[in-house]
């Protein structure tokens, strides 16, 4: 273990000034993954203090992405006025502008540890991606990076129409001090944090079995992980952690915000899905979490795995862990099996749904989204309230009754079968409720609405700052000056 080398230790998420060293806590004569982090993990006053001095922003990857995300609402500015019409050009735009800032982010982790081996030290050396893997991968990362991008659009029409009011840039980034500017600054030092905490209930509640099984195993077919497995995820799954972005539909706060956010959605999960241990934002938490599914469900931040049980410290025995599931040995005793998904000749099955009931299940769920676009642009006409419930609660409830209609071997709500309703489900839940699915829901109601009747109004209602739905002159519903 390695003693901080000065005060700048850790600037910008860096190890000694590099992007390819391993974390000074990482005892470097034992094998990638075996040192306990049970020293480092755990401390909520550790934890608070770096809340409070900022370093959890500063030193920290976090000061990187943000600089990403302010480059790009600088370079690539909303047009407004296209947005109000949800011009094709504007959309393909921003869809562009997206898909070139995560795969060039996501590539460079990729080609610097797998092609030119800037990265020493891969927790699993026995394993490396094949092409059948990358091609899964790519293509699950591209599908997240356009609903991102159906998310972004419908943010910036809301915006544009009325439908949710902001803080303009003019008053943003005035160069003044104000109130307007204090409170962007907050904003921007918000969103990392809210990561942290909305990641765990969102990544917990998929593991439940109703969901797990037709949304959330799809990103786990990735056992050894590379950067391009960290977006690979199931549409439904883009869909609930995305609403990540969901405070900016409560909030009067700058659209950069909204942007900041979705940018550290896209690209944060790639160099902590690198499946090395000597590189920026090298994660043996979350890489022991896709080693062994059942523990690790947050970050190596706030220490919420340690507080309900569920964190694993290192590779091999864990003396931390407390959940249900088993520990499965990858390294000893033998060859490991084969994933059939990522092992083997390129096939284009491999995107295809590999039972009758995902079949089902992948039926309603992206027909439920088809809907939703058709209601958005006006093609269909569809009850607002319905079709937000369909699309929020939807993938939930069929998850729920497929399961049963077809059976499984496991508990309905395995692996956390053994807890209380009044107790640890029972908060998980309630919290999951509110921080992932209604977010979602008030999604869809904001874009489907007429102007003037989306939550923030009532929300703005409530803290005695009526704003004017009518048009874009009012108070609260102005367009940024760009």
């Amino acid at each position: 273990m390695s003693k901080p080398s000065g005060v700048l230790e850790g600037f910008a998420g860096t190890v000694k000034g590099s992007f390819f060293e391993a974390p000074l806590w990482v005892d470097k004569t034992k094998a990638p993954g075996r040192t306990s982090q049970a020293a480092v993990y755990g401390d909520w006053w550790a934890i608070l203090w770096g809340y409070c001095s900022l370093r959890y922003f500063f030193f920290s990857p976090n000061l990187v992405w943000c600089a990403v995300a302010a480059a790009v609402y600088y370079v690539f500015p909303y047009d407004y006025d296209a947005a109000a019409k949800l011009d094709r050009r504007f959309c393909l735009q921003r869809l562009l502008v997206n898909m070139f800032v995560t795969f060039a982010y996501f590539g460079f982790w990729n080609i610097s540890l797998y092609v030119w081996g800037w990265g020493t030290r891969k927790f699993n050396p026995k394993k490396n991606p094949t092409l059948a893997r990358q091609f899964h991968n790519l293509f699950y990362s591209a599908c997240g990076v356009l609903q991102w991008t159906v998310w972004e659009v419908l943010f910036v029409y809301a915006y544009a129409t009325g439908r949710l009011g902001y803080v303009s840039d003019a008053e943003a980034f005035s160069g003044t001090f104000s109130y307007a500017t204090a409170r962007t600054f907050a904003a921007v030092l918000f969103v990392p944090l809210w990561r942290d905490f909305h990641f765990y209930f969102a990544h917990r509640f998929l593991h439940m079995r109703f969901l797990y099984k037709y949304v959330h195993s799809l990103h786990h077919r990735n056992t050894d992980i590379e950067p391009f497995s960290g977006l690979c995820m199931h549409p439904v799954e883009h869909l609930y952690y995305f609403s990540c972005v969901g405070p900016s539909l409560y909030m009067h706060a700058t659209p950069f915000m909204m942007l900041w956010n979705g940018i550290h959605l896209l690209i944060s999960p790639a160099a902590s899905h690198s499946g090395y241990e000597d590189n920026f934002q090298s994660d043996q938490f979350h890489y022991l979490h896709h080693a062994q599914f059942e523990c690790n469900y947050g970050t190596s931040g706030p220490p919420l795995d340690k507080l309900f049980g569920t964190f694993r410290e290192r590779l091999g025995i864990s003396s931390e862990y407390k959940g249900e599931a088993k520990a499965i040995n990858q390294w000893e005793g033998g060859k490991e099996a084969a994933n059939k998904f990522l092992s083997g000749d390129l096939r284009l099955n491999y995107m295809l749904p590999t039972s009758q009931q995902s079949v089902v299940y992948n039926g309603l769920a992206y027909g439920t989204f088809v809907l939703f676009c058709a209601a958005t642009t006006g093609k269909v006409k569809v009850d607002p309230t319905f079709m937000a419930a369909a699309l929020a609660f939807g993938p939930v409830v069929y998850g729920f009754f497929i399961l049963i209609l077809f059976g499984d071997k496991y508990s309905l709500l395995w692996p956390f079968h053994k807890e209380k309703i009044f107790g640890a489900l029972g908060f998980h839940t309630v919290i999951s409720f509110l921080m992932v699915l209604l977010p979602t829901y008030h999604f869809a109601l904001t874009v489907l609405k007429a102007p003037g009747e989306s939550v923030y109004f009532d929300v703005m209602k409530a803290f005695g700052d009526a704003p004017t739905p009518s048009g874009l002159a009012g108070l609260n519903v102005t367009r940024p000056d760009l």
